[in-house]
This record gives structure tokens, C-alpha cells and sequence, in this order.
């Protein structure tokens, strides 16, 4: 794969349907876009991290739609990533975010070397990678109740991000996930006690195809 050019980065980026208006991409950014699209590219041909062989497409599917968590993230949230695989959401954010601490979470090793050479290659602070299932962390004193943000995207049922995420957050933390329009009637049905929808977001792909965002607060207990 040759680097992606920056104006297709600029493109992505400058996309109306991603509502990045309140941001400046700097020549940083873009640098880091291209390093990890680069180190995405090598990894990609040994363990097969994504599906997308072709740098444009892996931007226009997974880089598009992991900046539309960008609505409802500050620099100052301490964030979560779970499941994060080949770096999605939670590498793109912080590239737009980098003052944003965030914790990349996945179970399986090989993802997690790629992972930490992505952290290596674009000379982050306040990254961190942790390696095991989701399960195992959560009633630990280090990570129960420590992030005021939790990332899913593409992490299996509602019910599952809910149980899994939930004992992450701070009260008053919030989950953030991409899911299909007919999971929000599954939440509703789950009557949780410990959360409630705060807002439910329909979103475009670069495709064209739609996706819902769903914000889930968990509540003071």
C-alpha cells in the first residue's frame, strides 16, 4: 500500500457528515493518520486486522465511522476502548483528541503488539494498552468505575455492551456505541436501573449506509 495521500485524510476529515467543524487539523494529524494507516498496512498483511486491503477504503469505513464518537467527546474524558482490534474508534479519536486519555482494550495478543507499535510510531502520551477480556478488568480497583467515557463499536449485542461496559464507567459516565435502529427497542426492554438513554443519533456512513449512535448514562447509584 503507498501512503494515503493528505488530501484524501483532509477529505474524510472535512466531511459535512462528520460535524468536525470545531476542529483544526494540523500537519501532526495528518502525519499520524499516515503513520498508523502505514503500520496498519504491515500488520494487515501478517494477522489480517481488517477486511479492507486499500488505504482510501479502511479511511472511508472504519476512520469515517470512528469519528462520529467525536460528538460526544472532550479532551478531558478518561476513555475506554473496548475491543478495539485494529484501532477502532479509539486510535482515530485520539489522533484528533491527543490530549485525551484513553485505554485500548483487547483480549487477543496479536492485536494488542500491533496496538502497542501504533502507540510507539505515533509518539503518544496518555495511551495505554491493556490486554485480556473485557470481563476479567472490570471489578478491578484500577479500571472499576475509573472512565467517563466507554467506546463499542461492533462488540455484539446490546445486552453484552451493557453488561461488559456498564462496570467501567463513573456514575454520571457514559457509553457510546454504533449499533443497528431496532436496539433501541432492546434497551427498552431490558429496563435497566443502573442506566438511561440520554440520546439516540442516526448516522451516514461514507457509503451512504446509516448506523444509530446510542448515548447510555449510567446513573448515580
Amino acid at each position: 500500500m503507498n501512503s494515503i495521500s493528505s488530501q484524501k485524510i483532509l477529505e474524510i476529515l472535512n466531511d459535512s457528515r462528520l460535524d468536525l467543524s470545531r476542529f483544526q487539523f494540523l500537519d501532526e494529524t495528518i502525519g499520524r493518520f499516515q503513520k498508523f494507516l502505514g503500520v496498519l498496512d504491515k500488520w494487515n498483511r501478517k494477522i489480517n486486522l481488517v477486511s479492507e486491503k486499500d488505504a482510501s477504503r479502511i479511511l472511508e469505513k472504519h476512520v469515517f465511522d470512528s469519528l462520529q464518537y467525536l460528538r460526544w467527546l472532550e479532551p478531558s474524558h478518561e476513555t475506554l476502548d473496548i475491543g478495539s482490534g485494529a484501532g477502532f474508534p479509539g486510535l482515530p479519536v485520539k489522533i484528533i483528541l491527543p490530549h485525551m486519555g484513553i485505554t485500548l482494550l483487547d483480549s487477543q495478543r496479536k492485536r494488542c503488539n500491533f496496538l502497542r507499535e501504533v502507540v510507539r510510531e505515533l509518539d503518544f502520551g496518555k495511551i495505554s494498552v491493556m490486554e485480556g477480556r473485557a470481563e476479567q478488568f472490570s471489578s478491578q480497583k484500577n479500571s472499576k468505575e475509573q472512565f467517563q467515557r466507554v467506546l463499542l463499536r461492533g462488540f455484539g449485542p446490546l445486552a453484552t455492551c451493557l453488561s461488559i461496559g456498564l462496570p467501567y464507567l463513573k456514575a454520571g459516565g457514559q457509553m457510546i456505541l454504533m449499533k443497528g435502529p431496532e436496539e433501541v427497542e432492546d434497551f427498552k426492554k431490558n429496563k435497566l436501573h443502573d442506566a438511561r438513554m440520554v440520546e439516540t443519533l442516526t448516522v451516514s456512513g461514507f457509503d451512504g449506509r446509516d448506523s444509530l449512535m446510542m448515548v447510555i448514562e449510567k446513573c448515580s447509584t
